[in-house]
């Protein structure tokens, strides 16, 4: 019982200490700096848009004069009045639109931003995993060589071996060693990488769970008609910038009403004045309008560039999909048969004295360098997988 509650709690704690990759991209998409600062430019935004909505704040005006009329007694004057500024309301529409639509514009690029560094982690995850699988490999491959070559350390003090086939097979041990070495770095290496990406310290004392890999296969579907959100951000910028186009067609922009009471030595007045902009003694409005329509044309003949290059870079990455995929699977299929065929027969043949240690040497050499290809093979598919997401904007 005891036995059993030990192994309870070990598991609950290792799986305490692992990460998967769901849970990573969770913990980003709410404490990364770059989510934190999406987060706060569309809080900002909305406050500026309904800054934009709301009227103007009233004005107050005084004025105060000392009048000395020539033929009439002197004194004070003064006056006080209220001045507000109204908004043509087609004018006030569009101005609210286009910074609406501005902002979407801005959010939108943002996330687009985010994508690409989910994407990115979501690569630098495999490769992680696959180093750590790698190694692991490697490590059999290693204790099982380290083994080999303690039988034939004794079996060299018994004069069975010969001095140049032990000497041949501790060159390679100090070969496995140093190679060995090397791919542990390269696990720390890409785990480096991935924690320069993450910026969270939640993730150091942390192992990756790596049970949640995707399987490579051949059968994917992806939506390429679907836009992605540099798209759609391009569109909430030509909306917007069809609304300062619009805005244009007002006769006029705006315009003031003042109320005001004037204190004067012999009279009391109440004024009551409109001033509005007489936009037909200026060309500002066409120029403005010629700017926002070019501005416009420019923004649409960008999206329709971004959908071309899109189209290209779905198709070609597509093709290389399917390339690492069928390099992947022709690659097993070599191993297996070295591995289950050709490997047993070089080991009994070299047990047995049939083959030399160099014949045995490079057959694992063989062998390990099928198994790093095939490693090679699988980081180029994930790598052209996350790329083809990030360009398609595909949200698993």
């Amino acid at each position: 019982m005891k036995s059993l509650f030990f192994l309870l709690v070990c598991t609950l704690f290792l799986h305490a200490t692992t990460l998967s990759l769901d849970e990573i991209l969770q913990k980003l998409r709410h404490e990364h700096p770059m989510a934190k600062s999406t987060q706060a430019f569309e809080q900002a935004y909305d406050s500026q848009n309904r800054a934009i909505s709301s009227r103007q704040p009233l004005g107050f005006l005084t004025e105060g004069t000392y009048a000395k009329p020539d033929l009439d007694k002197s004194g004070y004057e003064y006056s006080v009045g209220v001045e507000q500024n109204f908004m043509h309301p087609s004018v006030k529409k569009n101005t609210i639109k286009s910074a609406k639509y501005a902002s979407d514009a801005e959010i939108l690029s943002l996330k687009h931003d985010f994508a690409l560094l989910e994407n990115e982690v979501r690569l630098l995850y495999h490769i992680n995993c696959l180093d750590k699988k790698n190694i692991e490999q490697y490590k059999k491959s290693f204790l099982a060589f380290e083994a080999i070559y303690t039988k034939k350390e004794k079996s060299y003090k018994y004069g069975e071996t010969s001095k140049k086939e032990l000497l041949q097979l501790q060159i390679e041990l100090e070969r496995l060693k140093n190679e060995y070495r090397y791919y542990e770095n390269e696990v720390k290496i890409s785990r480096d990488n991935l924690q320069s990406k993450i910026l969270l310290p939640f993730f150091k004392d942390k192992e990756l769970s790596c049970e949640d890999i995707k399987a490579v296969t051949n059968e994917l579907s992806f939506n390429d008609v679907q836009e992605s959100l540099q798209e759609q951000s391009l569109n909430k910028k030509i909306q917007s910038l069809q609304s300062d186009f619009d805005k244009y067609n007002a006769p006029f922009d705006s315009f003031a009403l003042r109320a005001s009471y004037q204190n004067e030595i012999d009279a009391d007045r109440f004024t009551l004045a409109l001033s509005m902009p007489l936009n037909f003694t200026t060309s500002i409005n066409e120029e403005s309008r010629a700017a926002a329509l070019h501005k416009k044309s420019a923004a649409q003949y960008e999206k329709e560039g971004l959908k071309l290059q899109k189209a290209s870079n779905t198709e070609a990455l597509k093709k290389e999909l399917t390339q690492s995929f069928e390099s992947i699977t022709a690659q097993k299929a070599m191993l297996a048969k070295y591995e289950n065929e050709l490997m047993p027969l070089i080991e009994s043949g070299y047990a047995l004295g049939e083959d030399s240690a160099i014949e045995y040497l490079l057959s694992q050499r063989e062998l390990w360098k099928l198994k790093e290809e095939l490693t090679l093979h699988h980081k180029k598919y994930y790598e052209t997988l996350f790329k083809l997401y990030s360009v398609l904007q595909i949200k698993e």
